[in-house]
């Protein structure tokens, strides 16, 4: 069998349109794919005011400094996202929401400020997982997803994801999503502070002798480890997204587990990524958080 790929749009937000034509050439059948499988527009589509490869970052606020960094983290691979994602991404039946005309990308896109990059992240990426979500959520229940949540004096969360009652009552903070200005994250600076089970100990004894913040974290990671720990106070899923890259911090088991460590997932759509896409990621993020809160309370 033969197939010719349409693209409507080189990312568009929910569709890529691929038209399959068999020996019988009268007949062609129209597969549609959900924009998950689709990676995020980037250059020459959107626009980049900073031209170089690495910003630098720290934060100044009070409230961020004093939180201790990040020491180590177990790593916890992409691919453990892909199988959440593909347990729990809701069928495609006719009508669905996930076969509505979204809209496409603007031109209008400069990626110059931190809220440019928030701008372009709820259009692209947050709308569509959020049309995703809602196909999940336990009976009467919602889900509500603001932006510049207020997360106490000391904190202001860029998205968040909530679920609360039919009835208006907040149940639990699933989810944060920090969004940075581009070129921010980068593989580089968490890799050295990676650990596993069996080197766990060995690789914390090493991080407390590297003062001043007594972390295995580079450069910017450091930083962004300090935020995504100011944040873990209200929830234990914590991401930033920079555009380019994101990085999960799953604080559950450090939280609930005496001597456990923090988890961390660093995915970019640059390369192969089996399959694996921002969206994608995204989606699983909330929803292992949204299930998570589902099993407990079936439980209790």
């Amino acid at each position: 069998m033969k197939y010719h790929s349409v693209e409507l749009e080189r990312t568009p937000i929910q569709l890529c349109l691929r038209t399959y034509t068999g020996k019988d050439k009268s007949k062609t059948t129209k597969l549609y794919e959900c924009s998950f499988n689709c990676k995020l527009p980037t250059g020459p589509e959107i626009k980049f005011a900073f031209e170089g490869s690495y910003r630098h970052f720290r934060s100044t606020v009070q409230s961020t400094v004093h939180v201790d960094a990040t020491r180590v983290f177990i790593k916890e691979d992409a691919s453990t996202f892909q199988t959440i994602a593909e347990r729990y991404f809701p069928p495609l039946t006719p009508f669905s929401p996930l076969l509505a005309n979204l809209p496409v990308l603007e031109k209008s896109h400069r990626l110059d400020t931190e809220s440019d990059v928030l701008r372009i992240s709820i259009l692209q990426l947050v709308h569509p997982v959020n049309i995703a979500l809602q196909e999940i959520c336990p009976v009467q229940t919602n889900l509500v997803c603001g932006t510049e949540s207020y997360g106490g004096p000391k904190s202001r969360f860029d998205v968040q994801w909530s679920l609360y009652t039919d009835q208006g009552e907040q149940l639990q903070t699933l989810a944060v999503l920090e969004i940075k200005n581009t070129h921010i994250i980068h593989r580089e600076d968490f890799a050295p502070a990676e650990a596993t089970e069996q080197n766990l100990d060995a690789q914390r004894v090493k991080a407390a002798n590297q003062g001043p913040h007594f972390t295995l974290l580079k450069e910017n990671a450091v930083w962004l480890s300090k935020q995504a720990g100011k944040y873990s106070e209200h929830c234990s899923s914590v991401a930033v997204f920079d555009w380019n890259a994101m990085f999960i911090f799953n604080y559950l088991h450090e939280q609930s587990t005496r001597g456990g460590a923090v988890r961390g997932t660093y995915f970019d759509e640059s390369g192969p990524t089996k399959d694996m896409t921002f969206r994608r990621l995204l989606f699983a993020f909330v929803a292992r958080a949204l299930k998570r809160y589902e099993a407990v309370s079936l439980q209790s």
